[in-house]
């Protein structure tokens, strides 16, 4: 599965849409993408994840990005379970979605946050 493909589940388009959305036209203090993680077949689990990067000047932990995966998760624009079915149209036949879930907010460094994004397939 390679990364461009990946990227192109979230573009950048749908991406400045949440962020005029959500923010209401302030400038977020981060750009978001979303990139692979790894992809494990044998235990039918591929992990995406949604890269939140500091913009210049900008701090992601006073930004509270420990509460993001919930409001990513349901938020309409961003449509991560249409990600999630994507994703797994990209793994190829015989693969199908069995679940998918966003896990805590990780602090890669002081740049960088990521958020797992763990889906679940089973071949069928």
């Amino acid at each position: 599965m390679e990364e461009a493909f990946i990227k192109s589940l979230l573009p950048q388009e749908r991406v400045k849409e949440f962020f005029e959305a959500f923010y209401f036209g302030e400038e977020p203090a981060y750009d978001l993408e979303l990139g692979l993680r790894g992809w494990e077949p044998e235990k039918g689990l591929l992990t995406l994840e949604l890269r939140l990067k500091a913009r210049p000047g900008k701090c992601l932990a006073c930004n509270l990005t420990s509460g993001l995966p919930e409001v990513f998760k349901r938020h309409p624009i961003l449509n991560l379970a249409r990600v999630a079915e994507e994703a797994v149209k990209g793994l190829g036949d015989g693969y199908r979605l069995r679940s998918w879930e966003l896990g805590w907010t990780e602090q890669v460094n002081r740049d960088l946050h990521v958020i797992p994004m763990i889906i679940r397939v089973e071949k069928g």
